[in-house]
């Protein structure tokens, strides 16, 4: 029996256009600065990624990211070009394109998920969008997209009051809606902001997971009245750690392994460049705009002290 095309995972980084200006995103995802290339230079690319992987019998599964990907004129046309009948593909958006552009493009993908940015979001319009989504299942009833709403939740008291608000609004509508944890390092480490007692035994008990909070709680003066104001240092070790069912990576620390990234996985950066993973190990493998990429690699050695990004992360690694 002729065996299934294997999979290659493709995280694609769109410019850093973005018509949000979140505080806690660090600018060089949003700062607007690196545009979207001509349509014809970027549908030709994905196409050339597309024949090159099938010609060594790998299915590419795109994964869509920025800045906010949906401002990309030239998406539509970059899909259709994906010609991927597995529809392994996910958008990772904020939600703001119209109700049109998602009926336009939402077949192209398996998961599409939103990051709910309280400053930011049109609650209205993001319920006719997932209301729209939630809405299309093929003939045996079958969703055709999967759909998952991260609320973006801050340790400002005001911010996580409404987003919890928000949050509870979407889960009584049925919407599958997760709350998210932001890091005070975001793209180089695992550090949480300190989030305050009151919130992180909301977040753990809405993940159904018990939670010691002398286990990450600040010492000292934290000028926050009573134990429910103190605030605590937490990463996702952490996290790990309490949720029983994902493997601890201790410090998330791979020098010396093999890694997989570039060989079952790729990064596309905001300007073309192909690399293994975000961490850059081994350096770039070319550019996608000029068709130039190595796509055949060996594993590679980590010399990295820390795998810093959830998408490497997922790379198998190997001693």
């Amino acid at each position: 029996m002729e065996q299934p095309p294997k999979i290659t995972r493709i995280q694609w980084l769109f410019a850093n256009v973005c018509n949000y200006d979140c505080w806690y995103c660090p600018k060089i995802l949003h700062s607007s600065a690196v545009k979207f290339p001509d349509e014809k230079i970027l549908t030709d690319a994905i196409q050339y990624t597309v024949s090159s992987l099938r010609m060594i019998d790998r299915e590419p599964a795109f994964e869509f990211v920025g800045g906010e990907p949906t401002l990309n004129p030239a998406l539509l046309s970059m899909c259709q070009r994906m010609g991927n009948q597995q529809l392994k593909n996910k958008l990772t958006t904020n939600g703001s394109a119209s109700l049109k552009w998602f009926e336009e493009h939402y077949h192209y993908f398996s998961t599409i998920e939103i990051s709910y940015h309280m400053r930011w979001a049109d609650r209205t319009h993001i319920e006719n969008v997932v209301d729209f989504l939630l809405e299309q299942e093929d003939e045996e009833g079958n969703k055709k997209v999967q759909v998952r709403i991260m609320m973006q939740c801050t340790n400002h008291d005001d911010e996580w009051a409404s987003a919890i608000d928000t949050y509870q609004l979407f889960k009584s509508k049925g919407y599958p809606v997760e709350l998210k944890l932001l890091y005070s390092n975001f793209t180089k480490g695992f550090q949480y902001y300190p989030y305050k007692t009151y919130q992180l035994d909301y977040y753990f008990k809405e993940r159904g997971e018990d939670w010691d909070p002398e286990q990450t709680m600040y010492l000292g003066n934290l000028k926050y009245d009573g134990v429910s104001r103190a605030r605590h240092d937490i990463t996702k070790e952490d996290v790990d750690k309490i949720n029983k069912d994902k493997p601890i990576k201790e410090n998330w620390n791979f020098n010396g392994y093999r890694c997989n990234a570039g060989k079952d996985q790729f990064v596309i950066d905001q300007k073309g460049k192909v690399w293994r993973g975000w961490c850059s190990e081994g350096g770039s493998l070319g550019n996608v705009l000029y068709r130039n990429v190595s796509w055949e690699n060996e594993a590679v050695k980590c010399t990295k002290s820390l795998c810093r990004n959830g998408f490497d992360q997922l790379a198998s690694k190997f001693k």
